[in-house]
This record gives C-alpha cells, structure tokens and sequence, in this order.
C-alpha cells in the first residue's frame, strides 16, 4: 500500500519501492538503432533512459514510467507489459533511470534515434501511454513521432511555475530538474501533430483539472473519471475498465457510451462515496449530497460513511439561509494560440458561472418590449450576465414582470444556456456559448433551459430536436427545454457568453476547451485532404454567388473532393473538416463549424460571396481555435439584391470575377500555375442570374455604387 501511494501523490519522489522479479526475461542488446530496427526484441541503452521493446502486432505502445515503476522490477520491464500482452500489442518501453519527469536530452535524442531508423513505419498505430510523470512524457515526446495517439492519465502539462501556475504539489521535482530549458517544457503545446489525444483525469482534482485544460485541440478527447482521484488508474482496475480502454484506443475503436456504461461500477467504490460526499459538502450541496448518501445507505444498510452523512447534510441543509446568490468564477489558465496573461481569459471573458437560487427565467412576451428576456434575480433586478446580443451591436432588453403574469415553479437544478437559434450558423454562434459550463459544474442538471427566440415554442422545440444530432457529439445527455412561460428556478447556473460576435468570436478558453475537445473527440477524420466546401444545392432563398459550379467543376478536376454539408449528418462534416488540409469555401456558417476541427498548419481560402462580410469574425476565429488565418478573396464585381433591397444580406447574390480568383487561388498554391480553368460567358453570367430570379419569383438589380451595403447578417 506504500507503493500505492506514492505511484502518483505529490512529492513522492523519495519513495523507493521493492523490487519485484521480472516476468519476461531481458531482451538481447542492440548496439545501434538501425540494428534495433530488425530485431523482434531488443533493449538500446540511452544514457537516462533505455527502450525496452518486443514485437507482436502492427499495434504499437510507447510507455513511459511513473514515479512508483521505476525500479519496480528487477530487471526493469516497461509499464503496462502485462496489458500490452493480453491485447497482443508490441510494447516499447521507454525505461527511467531516475525520476526526473524525463526531463533530459536522452529522452527525445533516443526516440529520435529509433524514429529515424524506421522502427515507428512498421506499425499501423503508435500510442503513447503514461499516467502522472509519463503522462507528462506521453504528451510531450508524442510530438517526435507525428501522427501518433496518446492515452494520458492524470497527465501534468509542465511543473515549470510559469507554465503552470497553479502546480503546487511537486516541490521536489520542480526544484531538482531543469524546468527552464524551453525543450519539451510544455506538453500542452506538443499535441500539435498527434492524431488523437485522450486524457483520463478526475476534473475534482484542481490541479489535474487545470493540466487537462490547458491541453487544447481537436485531437483532443476528455475521459473525465469524477472522485477517482489522481490516481484514478489505480481504481481503473478494480472496475474491470483499464484493459478495455487501453485496448480500445490502441486499436481505434474506442466508444464513449460503452465507457460511460462501464464506469458506473464506480458508485459501488468507498473511495468514490467519500470523494462525492465530500465534494457535496465542499460545494454546499447539502441537499443532494443528503439524497446521494440516503442511496448509498440503501445500497448498503451496513455502511457507516453514508449513514453519518445523511445526518450531517441534513443538519447543514437546514441552517441554510433561504435565499442564496454565489459568483464562482471558473480559473482557466490555458496555453491557447491568443496568449492568456497570467493564465487568466482576456476579457470580454472571465470565466464566471453565476449559481442562483429561486431566480426568474422570462422569455420574450406579446406584453414586453420587443426581444426583452433573460433572467431576474429573486429580488426581479436583471441579472446582467444573463444577457444576449441578437446581433453584433443590439442587446437584448431587460424583462419587466407584469402583476397580473404568471409565474410557473421549477424544481431542481438547471443550466441557462441563452437563446435557441434553429438557423445552424446562428446556433453556433449564440445558442452553444454558454454549454462550456457543463465542464464545470458538478452538481446533476435537471435540464439545460432555452428562451425560445421570438417567444415561438412550438418552433423552437422542432428546431431543438432537429439539432439533437449536435448536442450527442457534445456528449450531452441532459433534457434541453425550452418554456413560453417564466419560471422561479429552484437552483439556476447563468454562464457567460463563452463565444459569440465581435470580439467575442475568439471564444473563451473554457468555451474552446469544451467545443473542439467534445467536437473533436467525436469524430474521426475521414475524407479528402483537398475540400471545396459548397453552398451550389441551398435553396436560391438563402441567396449565393452566381456560377458556383463553376468553382465546383474546376476545382473537381484538380482532385477536390465537392462537399455540400446540408446534405451530410454534422458528425460527417465534422469528419471531412478534421481530414482537410486545404479547405476553398464561400463564407459562411460551414466555416465557422470547421473552425472547432481544422487542424493546424491547414490552410483555408475564403471567398466573399458578398461585399462587407465580417472577415475579422471568421479570422478571429480561425486564428484562436486553430491558429490558421484565412486567405480572403474578394472577387466580388457586383451585388445583386432583389427587389427594393438597399443592402448586401444573406439574400442578395454576388457576381464573381471568376479570372481574378482563379488567379488569386493559384498565387495561394490552391490550383496549378498553369492551370486553365473554364470559365463562363457574359451571355452565361446573365443566364445565371435570370435563374435565380425565376427560382426567387422577383427581378434582382444591381446595387448601386454610392448605396452603403449596411450591416452583415450572418447569413
């Protein structure tokens, strides 16, 4: 049990375990890398770190020790030999001589080594694996071997102060090794290349929680295992689950349902009721800590823990004041592409998540002033964190309650998630900007509450089905509601707006965390490397540029693969955003999507398919999310609105000077130098737009030189 704990606790580099005998025998030596390359098995000394590596599949894990395996065997074998040889997957070990959280050259000069030889292109998929230190290793040094998957549990991103803050439990290990040689210091910035990332961390351990935050990216997968603590592995194993998740991400098929399923052994776990009661009580949730004991005292009649928790939580329950208004403030000090000072989010963001108790919700009412809604605190003052901006620069009014007006009762505890937009682009942009809480919160929802926009229920509730799909690969389980009336909730969490217009389009860490970490998790990549994202196949309502085929055919003809996303499940576009390394697409809401998956180095061309578009939205984005700035090409020649229309919008038709932009994308290195693209006609132009007035039923005209094309609508 000494050992146990000093696997991964702070401070537990002094802990020498006993040595164990081995359960393989050594493997023969190999005196270079490239002789290694053609052994079945071999141990290449490094210096501080040997490889220990057997062959036995096209499936590939690279381990890496923690704190208690270094010399846990004599001779040493690498972590996790035995699993490795129950999923019959080659294992190369990378063995520690001291703990030094691998920080020394050895480390990244024997991978290289091994790398440069060949020994990584023999097999179909490489995984680094470590828990604590080696998790910090596995993160790190995955970096030397791109395109490589990476399991981490309870993985530290840095013990360097100023990487990490907020890592205080490492004195030892902080001050005895070089955490100042930029080198592999932060593991959170050596994710890039990977292709898939999985961090199992228990987000009730602070610290662990903040590491995993600040490992961003759409590669990125949570598997948050609550009240496991941070040796959450070791309570892996009585559960029945460490095989099948190291088996399952090994082989790529790993499903979080199945995982989910599997993880509620837990509840059966001491240590998982201490930690849950003890969270409850921490937080001041006595009445559900109450209710969580009184089940576990069902479960077990015998148990003293939950028995002497039910009587505490209901003496702290009632001593609880009847009103209660609390600012928890959400630290997020993540490493992402628009430098966080301090580790703290720029403003407009701060990472507040308001917790009332008995506050209003209000939709939008006949009776109110136009779009006033949001929510009133117990006393009816408007609670400012509550408000929305329908458009860039326009807020929603505060709501005023008439004597006469029904108020509806809603026990429980609830999310307010803002508006619920059924158009896709306006969804993104403003109904999922506050779901980054559900990272945060601990306590179980009840429901994830809506105002329905315009106040039209019947509406909203379709479009809140129609997005269902969406709201699975976010991993979101929890009711969504939306109501006509207001409502006095019982518990409500009002988050900030994580993502939203304007400056706000750089999305908060927290809000980026959560969005390409689900989003990213969810999906994998599938498709072509070369995408034209089209909008040929909307409905002519919805407006465009005349002649899109044109692109589509040419760029066809180069091997890019002609995409309409309306078309296609998100899951399925979410898949050929993640595979594309050159994206060419109108602006519009696809974009935005591909924001949260683009990998980085990828490249995006933009064009304009209407004068005045919000260029600064889209780049903001992009640069935030996945450090790509896009290539805006703006080949606009005219804008054609229909009828009486003063003002470029989501309705009006941009006229393409197609030999400028295939000019344009070639200086990009998009098409050919010497490609010749086939282009229309003067006569083909005018065809175009006398189709798209017959499908609108309405005469378009060309919108004047000296009129102001007015504000952008999203789409």
């Amino acid at each position: 049990m000494a050992r146990q704990e000093a696997d991964f606790g702070p401070d537990a580099d002094d802990a020498t375990p006993t040595a164990q005998p081995a359960s393989l025998p050594p493997p023969p030596i190999a005196l270079t890398a490239e002789a290694a390359v053609g052994m079945d098995a071999f141990l290449l000394k490094g210096g501080l770190v040997d490889a220990h590596f057997l062959r036995r599949s096209d499936i590939l894990l690279v381990t890496f020790d923690n704190l208690s395996s270094i010399g846990e065997y004599e001779p040493p074998q690498p972590w996790l030999q035995m699993r490795a040889s129950k999923a019959g997957f080659s294992i190369l070990g990378i063995l520690a001589s001291r703990k030094d959280w691998y920080r020394n050259p050895d480390t990244a000069a024997l991978i290289t080594r091994l790398r440069d030889a060949g020994l990584f292109n023999s097999f179909r998929r490489v995984v680094f694996v470590g828990a604590s230190m080696g998790g910090f290793a596995a993160l790190a040094y995955a970096a030397l071997v791109p395109g490589s998957v990476v399991l981490a549990f309870s993985p530290q991103s840095s013990l360097s102060r100023k990487v990490a803050p907020f890592e205080r439990r490492y004195v030892y290990a902080a001050k005895k090794w070089d955490w100042k040689s930029p080198e592999f210091l932060d593991a959170a910035q050596s994710v890039s290349t990977t292709a898939e990332v999985y961090l199992v961390y228990d987000p009730f351990v602070p610290e662990d929680k903040l590491h995993a935050m600040r490992i961003v990216g759409p590669q990125v997968r949570r598997i948050p295992t609550g009240h496991l603590g941070h040796r959450a592995i070791r309570q892996l194993k009585p559960l029945g689950v460490l095989q099948d998740l190291i088996e399952h991400v090994g082989r790529g098929s790993f499903d979080t349902t199945a995982f989910s399923k599997a993880m509620r052994g837990r509840r059966d776990l001491r240590s998982w009721q201490r930690s849950l009661l003890d969270q409850a009580e921490k937080r001041g949730h006595f009445k559900l800590g109450q209710l969580a004991a009184e089940q576990m005292l069902r479960a077990d009649p015998t148990a003293r823990l939950p028995r002497r928790s039910v009587q505490k939580f209901a003496e702290a329950e009632a001593g609880r004041s009847t009103f209660l208004t609390d600012l928890a403030v959400v630290d997020q000090p993540l490493q992402a592409v628009i430098t966080v000072s301090n580790g703290q989010p720029k403003p407009p963001f701060d990472g507040s998540i308001l917790r009332l108790h008995r506050a209003l919700v209000v939709p939008e009412r006949d009776h109110d002033a136009k779009l006033a809604s949001g929510v009133l605190l117990a006393d009816a003052t408007p609670c400012d964190l509550s408000k929305a901006w329908i458009r860039a620069r326009k807020s929603t009014p505060a709501p005023t309650l008439s004597a006469t007006e029904t108020v509806v009762d809603l026990p429980g505890s609830h999310l307010f998630a803002g508006h619920f937009r059924g158009h896709f682009g306006h969804f993104l942009v403003e109904s999922t900007a506050r779901l980054w809480a559900l990272d945060h919160i601990d306590t179980k929802l009840d429901s994830i509450l809506y105002l329905p926009y315009r106040g039209e229920v019947g509406p909203i509730e379709r479009a809140i089905e129609g997005h269902q799909e969406f709201f699975h690969l976010l991993g979101i389980e929890t009711p969504i509601r939306t109501y006509g009336t207001a409502l006095r909730v019982e518990d409500l969490y009002v988050p900030e707006l994580g993502f939203g217009w304007l400056e706000r389009y750089a999305g908060s860490p927290a809000y980026r965390a959560f969005m390409q970490g689900r989003l990213g998790g969810a999906v994998r990549a599938n498709g072509s490397e070369r995408l034209y994202i089209s909008r040929a196949k909307l409905n002519a309502q919805r407006g465009g540029i005349l002649g899109e085929t044109v692109i589509e055919e040419n760029l066809a003809r180069l091997g890019y693969e002609i995409f309409h996303p309306e078309r296609h499940p998100v899951a399925v576009q979410l898949a050929r955003y993640k595979a594309a390394r050159s994206i060419v697409a109108l602006d519009g809401s696809a974009l935005h999507l591909a924001a949260y998956v683009l990998q980085p180095g990828s490249s995006v061309a933009m064009i304009l398919r209407r004068s005045k578009a919000n260029v600064a939205d889209y780049a903001l984005q992009f640069k935030s999310f996945c450090g790509v700035t896009p290539d805006v090409i703006d080949a606009i020649r005219t804008d054609w609105v229909a009828g009486e229309s003063s003002r470029v919008d989501f309705r009006s038709v941009g006229e393409i000077d197609f030999v400028a932009l295939f000019d344009r994308l070639k200086v990009l290195g998009l098409v050919p130098q010497d490609f010749r693209p086939e282009l229309p006609s003067a006569a083909d132009i005018r065809a175009m737009l006398a189709g798209f007035e017959d499908k609108r039923g309405e005469p378009f005209r060309a919108l004047n030189q000296g009129e102001k094309p007015g504000p952008e609508a999203e789409e």
